[in-house]
């Protein structure tokens, strides 16, 4: 199904999303589809060049239904004075950018037919979302979605996400959850997520997010019984790989 490689993207749709948040509608320049699976993202370049040279490129995933391949739909939060965040809050419709993909293997697989456990941090409903919607979860017996997030006006509200969750998906929003570096993060998210993880066995776990609480979680819910390889981890910023290499 997914065909990678570059592209020319224009914008067709943009609205805003409340605070510093934007929703984009995107289609590839010459017409053709994505190839897309729920879940995946995609890189795009903004034409930034940065001051070591190299220019800024920013993933964003697909947030969209993988049913529709020609046109598909993005969030962006503005992040203070990052180019990538910046260039994509400002630009109008009409516009055009270049963007590989997609990548990414944080997908349920085909014919999946158990029980997900789908857990996202601030940012990482975006890719929740896609998982959600993607046709390889409509089998699901059960999808449980998961969202820790400091407040309502952090990125999206809790309306656009239920609005656009299937009606099996079952959504628990942790919102009041400390903010991005605060110590308490990984301990609580260990704890909610092992509540719903107690309740009954997961055929899969996915976790999109802050990879400082994402890893420590992957570690505790292996120690609650998930198989160990069996957590799929997206790192949307803290990634200690990263950081280690």
């Amino acid at each position: 199904m997914t065909t990678q490689g570059k592209a020319k993207i224009r914008i067709t749709h943009a609205e805003p999303l409340g605070q510093g948040a934007r929703l984009l509608r995107l289609e590839r320049a010459d017409g053709a589809a994505l190839g897309f699976a729920g879940g995946q993202y995609v890189i795009i370049n903004t034409g930034v060049t940065l001051p070591g040279g190299k220019l800024a490129k920013r993933a964003y995933s697909l947030l969209s239904s993988d049913a529709e391949q020609r046109a598909v739909e993005i969030a962006v939060k503005r992040i203070g004075a990052g180019p990538g965040s910046n260039v994509l809050s400002d630009i109008a419709v009409g516009g055009e950018l270049e963007w590989s993909g997609p990548w990414g293997k944080l997908r349920l697989p085909d014919g999946f037919s158990g029980r997900a456990l789908v857990v996202a941090t601030d940012t990482g409903i975006t890719a929740a979302l896609g998982i959600a919607r993607g046709a390889a979860a409509a089998g699901a017996e059960r999808l449980d979605l998961l969202w820790l997030v400091e407040s309502d006006a952090y990125f999206v509200s809790e309306r656009f996400v239920r609005d656009r969750l299937p009606a099996a998906a079952h959504l628990s929003i942790a919102s009041g959850f400390p903010p991005v570096g605060h110590p308490e993060r990984p301990a609580r998210a260990a704890a909610i997520a092992g509540e719903l993880f107690a309740a009954g066995p997961c055929d899969a776990i996915l976790c999109a997010g802050d990879g400082a609480v994402l890893y420590p979680l992957r570690d505790r819910l292996v120690s609650l019984g998930a198989p160990e390889g069996g957590v799929l981890l997206e790192s949307f910023f803290n990634n200690p790989l990263k950081k280690s290499a």
